[in-house]
């Protein structure tokens, strides 16, 4: 079955003489046990990857219940009335192009105190989302970490410009 080899040597010892039995045969079952052996090892990672996709995706359909799309109206009148400003006043200088932190800014109100100001106005309308149910907890600190940049980008544009 297996390669057999072996060496004589004769009595000057130059001459080595070699022999084997079932060369080709056995060549061929070591090739075939190999190729059964990668096979075998191919098929078992594929399937545990597959098992291991599907048991994401069960996982992920428990936790996900839907995406939420976080949207909400300004009151700017409220937000005029915070800047100590007309709410006509605050549109005639949307109209001229300015922004609400050029607005704010105008006013003497500092960025903190607006950033605060729409900090304070998500977290009150996020407590009612989640209160209502639409929002679960994962959604809450997703909205929270986007925030910040959603305000400023908010407050710092005018298409007037």
């Amino acid at each position: 079955m297996f390669t057999i080899a072996y060496l004589s040597f004769l009595n000057d010892g130059h001459n080595i003489s070699k022999t084997s039995h079932n060369k080709e045969k056995g060549g061929s079952i070591l090739k075939s046990i190999f190729k059964g052996l990668l096979l075998f090892f191919t098929l078992a990672l594929f399937y545990s990857l597959v098992v291991h996709a599907e048991k994401n995706e069960q996982e992920q359909g428990k936790s996900d219940e839907g995406t939420i799309v976080y949207h909400v109206k300004y009151d700017y009148d409220a937000i005029s009335k915070f800047l100590g400003i007309s709410l006509d006043q605050y549109k005639k200088y949307w109209k001229k192009g300015l922004s609400i932190s050029d607005m704010a800014k105008k006013q003497g109100v500092s960025r903190h105190d607006l950033v605060g100001y729409f900090y304070d106005f998500h977290y009150k309308e996020m407590q009612k989302w989640r209160i209502e149910g639409p929002m679960t907890e994962k959604d809450y600190f997703h909205l929270v970490f986007m925030l910040s940049d959603e305000i400023d980008e908010f407050i710092d544009r005018n298409p007037n410009r």
